[in-house]
């Protein structure tokens, strides 16, 4: 365990219960591979944890462990950014001591390597450096008769094939391809927080994972369950609604959700200098425009320069007012919190010292060397937060971006005040109530995948969502293996399974018919589904109903269900849902329930079935609810 050992002295920041982590992940992570890799193929791993939980340490600590078991070439991708590259590439150079480390630009000291010790290349996900890097590897000669590794972070982001729905190959998506096929045998890793899309492809596209791990956060974690909390938790500050539309006017003043923010932001600034500490971020997540992140930068930097105005006509009585709420508001939760008077003092010396508070833009027009890591910074942006993007000290965050159809991958990444070293009661999140609600639901959302991962492995992971809420973007995932079920939509088999008839007889002996509903426990329906089905699969698969009243049970712990009864059923086959009308509108009235309505035909030859009787199962969800699988990929 050279390499694994030598990697573990460098992990000194989380502490000693995140080190057992790192073993225990490296270990059940090559043991995965034992079972699945047979060095005649390409296989995919999954990776999976949550949002800034250590994720890079987790996969250098992988690295490291199948660099014990003999393997010596990999490749570590990160997304297509500078920084992020950059960021990563001194992360591997800091942890992998004992490896030959190698970045884009390093292909002349790489033709010189020997691969007497197992080498990392740290490259983006460009075109353009993944067809450089391919060459290189290719003359090199390191990948005959050698398996080569690639851990992907943020697989779900740029590796995908954006063109599946066209019968195409997107550019990143080839050029990975050929990554993995420059050797016969290859291990893919694919990491993330956020697998919708994974989950969502099909085995046919080559992308599919074969199997998963999922690694638990460490003690000192701060994630959904603490910031999206139900009951709402004390960090959550709400805003208006309206207050981005707000900003943008030419001669509008702050909006007073991003004021108390700036005012909460100052406060813990001057608590951290107080106590030694030289380093406070502040988040603004305004929205992916360049220009709204151009009018955030102005308006606030107008705001500091109003204070320090009328700090310096000796008129801090105004100040002093707006700030107290703030810091009455942070004492709540941080007691110990220094007086207001010493706080107002240091405040004054942030907002006009030798070094004040920055102003910071991170898009796609900032510079490169823009580092947050010491200081005082409010840092400013859109996409280029949302993945990857490592803020040190974050405590205080604003955040107002909508979208119509959110997708629940895309906005989770949003949360980048996720991680170890924020300080509760000072931490503070000021967002409208909408944007509230939604996170809250993707906080479950999230909680049950990840429980379902958890306990049954990929086999039947369920993804539910709300009726306005994507899992994904579309354009990676192959629509015609994409099954959706629609919450409020009636589904039944067209050739249902004649079978199991004494089972069902047993277990609904009690329920005689033309009884209104009866409510059940969701475990009932489970039960009632394991001997109805269909022919095919694809036409109605009890499976995929089964993973959603697991899954709705999680999510929803008030969820209903109900269970309809019909005996001595007379219907002919292919005679659509089979329901009177008078079921349907039983059904259709328990709008927010489940509903499983259970016929039992005569089975009669001359109704075109086999002359037995049997069971026929029709479902129907809760309105408003979405469900995504892939149960229909061949």
């Amino acid at each position: 365990m050279e390499h694994f050992t030598k990697y573990l002295e460098t992990v000194t920041d989380i502490g000693e219960n995140f080190t057992l982590s790192l073993r225990q992940s490296a270990d059940a992570v090559w043991g995965l591979i034992e079972e699945n890799f047979d060095y005649k193929g390409h296989k995919n791993g999954l990776i999976l944890g949550n949002v800034q939980s250590g994720k890079t340490a987790q996969m250098l600590g992988v690295v490291s462990r199948l660099a014990d078991e003999g393997f010596k070439l990999f490749c570590i991708l990160t997304s297509d950014n500078v920084y992020l590259q950059q960021q990563t590439l001194f992360r591997v150079r800091s942890g992998l001591k004992s490896f030959g480390v190698y970045g884009e630009e390093d292909e002349l000291l790489f033709y010189q390597e020997k691969l007497n010790e197992p080498i990392v290349i740290v490259l983006k996900k460009n075109n353009n450096v993944l067809k450089k890097w391919k060459n290189n590897l290719a003359l090199s000669g390191f990948c005959d008769g050698r398996s080569i590794i690639i851990i992907d972070d943020e697989a779900d982001a740029a590796s995908l094939n954006t063109k599946v729905n066209k019968q195409e190959i997107s550019t990143i998506n080839g050029r990975l391809n050929d990554l993995k096929n420059l050797s016969n045998n290859s291990i893919y890793i694919q990491v993330t927080a956020t697998p919708q899309a994974l989950l969502l492809q099909t085995i046919r596209s080559g992308w599919k994972p074969n199997f998963v791990y999922y690694f638990p956060p460490g003690l000192n974690y701060i994630g959904g369950d603490f910031i999206y909390a139900n009951p709402k938790p004390f960090c959550i500050r709400n805003t208006a609604e309206n207050e981005l539309m707000s900003i943008k006017q030419k001669d509008s003043i702050l909006p007073e959700g991003l004021k108390q923010s700036l005012l909460s932001y100052l406060c813990v600034c001057a608590e951290f200098k107080l106590k030694g500490k030289d380093t406070c971020n502040f988040l603004v997540h305004p929205s992916v425009r360049i220009n709204d992140h151009e009018s955030f930068a102005t308006k606030l930097g107008q705001q500091l320069n109003e204070f320090l105005v009328g700090l310096e006509k000796e008129d801090a009585t105004a100040f002093l007012k707006e700030l107290e709420p703030e810091w009455e508001d942070l004492r709540k939760t941080k007691p110990d919190i220094k007086h207001i008077e010493d706080i107002f003092e240091n405040i004054i010396e942030l907002i006009n010292g030798d070094y004040p508070i920055k102003v910071r833009v991170l898009n796609s027009k900032s510079p490169v060397q823009v580092n947050f890591h010491k200081g005082f910074n409010i840092i400013i942006g859109g996409n280029s937060l949302s993945r990857g993007v490592t803020i040190p000290a974050l405590q205080t965050v604003y955040y107002c971006r909508k979208s119509k159809t959110p997708q629940a991958d895309t906005f989770w990444q949003h949360s980048r005040m996720f991680g170890y070293d924020r300080i509760p009661g000072l931490l503070r999140v000021f967002l409208p109530n909408s944007l509230y609600k939604l996170f809250s639901d993707l906080n479950a959302s999230n909680r049950i995948l990840i429980e379902q991962i958890t306990k049954y492995g990929l086999e039947g992971v369920q993804l539910i969502y709300s009726q306005n809420v994507k899992p994904t973007r579309a354009n990676v995932i192959d629509k015609r293996f994409l099954n959706v079920i629609a919450g409020g939509v009636n589904y039944f088999p067209l050739e249902p399974l004649e079978e199991n008839t004494k089972e069902l007889d047993k277990l609904l002996q009690t329920y005689g018919t033309n009884r209104p509903p009866k409510k059940v426990e969701g475990d009932f329906l489970i039960e009632c589904l394991k001997f109805v089905g269909s022919q095919r699969d694809e036409d109605w698969s009890a499976k995929k109903f089964v993973s959603s009243i697991k899954a709705l049970t999680k999510k929803r712990p008030t969820s209903k269900f109900y269970v309809i009864v019909r005996t001595d059923r007379k219907v002919a086959k292919y005679t659509g849902t089979l329901l009177s009308q008078n079921d349907r509108i039983l059904g259709d009235n328990l709008r927010n329930d489940t509903v499983l309505t259970l016929y039992r035909l005569t089975g009669e030859k001359k109704l075109g079935w086999k002359g037995k009787p049997f069971w026929v199962p029709n479902i129907k969800l809760p309105e408003s609810t979405f469900f995504y699988d892939n149960f229909k990929d061949i």
